[in-house]
């Protein structure tokens, strides 16, 4: 039995004593590494910066000692960062086309302002010297029909016309001082306008041909047949007194008589647009489409009954001014 004893005492593998207080060297190299790792993990960040350093240090001092000769690390380091340098190029390459691009935009867009500031002006220049150029035209015409009338005559602007629908008259920037006088006439060189009613020192008042309270003595320039130009309450201008048997007809011309010591003869009044049978008495009704539209008008002359006077020397062949024959 002690021999049996004796043979499982050697046969059960040997169990290892250590002091107390000390630990296994596993035990010891497990804290180690794990301490290790510790260590690496909290510093992580500068340990790779040193072995970037220190891998650049290698790299330059191996380019440096031996130019013409490649070493394996600086190979493989090459062959590693090449895709990395590639993508920072063509990000740079695309970071300066984007500002490039960038820059090329924005002088577009100044460009394009100052172009279009350009063009603004040039065009309220253009609209300004096209009203200028209408001005100078009615102003011209305005000076033509001043030459054949025989007669003494003022040039005014319209500045304002009547809202009223019961009184149709238009106001002008010139009066008394002027020489306007009540009773003058009043015309545009494509035909009659009307008559002066009032005067202020500064302005004056014309009673329009399509007043209810206007009238004008005319003749169709076919027939010769007269009448009398009004104005009505509605504002349509008729004509007053034509015969159910007088000679006229759509599209007759009508001009002043000159009978009313006012207006000159000849001087385009209207045309008759229609006429019809239901006038009253003996008379017809004839509605008329006048020369000269009140709305858009902006200058008119103003014609006097006295006679312009008579020039006081006249001009010979060579030049040279003559005093007049005395009878």
């Amino acid at each position: 039995m002690a021999a049996a004893r004796t043979r499982r005492t050697a046969d059960s593998p040997r169990s290892t004593q250590y002091p107390s207080g000390t630990e296994s060297p596993d035990t010891r190299s497990s804290k180690v590494g794990f301490l290790a790792l510790t260590v690496l993990r909290r510093y992580r960040i500068p340990i790779h910066c040193l072995c970037a350093l220190a891998l650049a240090f290698y790299v330059v001092t191996v380019a440096a000692t031996t130019p013409n000769r490649g070493d394996t690390v600086t190979r493989l380091l090459s062959h590693s960062v090449k895709p990395l340098q590639m993508s920072l190029h063509a990000l740079g390459a695309a970071m300066r086309n984007l500002q490039l691009n960038y820059v090329a935009f924005k002088d577009l867009w100044n460009e394009n302002r100052a172009l279009k500031e350009q063009i603004a002006a040039l065009e309220a220049e253009r609209n300004r010297l096209f009203e200028a150029k209408l001005a100078n035209d009615r102003l011209t015409e305005l000076l033509e029909i001043r030459t054949r009338i025989l007669r003494e005559s003022v040039a005014a602007t319209v500045i304002s016309n009547s809202p009223s629908s019961w009184f149709r008259t238009i106001t002008v920037d010139k009066g008394i001082g002027a020489g306007i006088h009540q009773g003058m006439a009043v015309i545009t060189p494509k035909g009659v306008v009307g008559k002066v009613v009032s005067v202020e020192e500064d302005t004056a008042k014309v009673m329009l041909l399509t007043d209810h309270k206007s009238g004008l003595d005319i003749i169709t320039q076919r027939t010769r047949v007269r009448g009398i130009v009004s104005g009505s309450v509605d504002g349509e201008p008729i004509v007053k007194y034509m015969g159910r048997n007088e000679d006229v007809r759509p599209g007759d011309r009508l001009i002043t008589s000159g009978l009313d010591g006012t207006f000159p003869k000849g001087l385009l009044v209207g045309t008759i647009v229609d006429i019809a049978d239901d006038g009253p008495g003996l008379f017809r009704r004839v509605r008329v489409a006048l020369a000269v539209d009140p709305l858009v008008m902006e200058e008119v002359l103003f014609i006097s009954d006295k006679p312009r006077p008579a020039v006081s020397s006249a001009l010979r062949e060579d030049g040279q001014k003559t005093p007049p024959a005395t009878p």
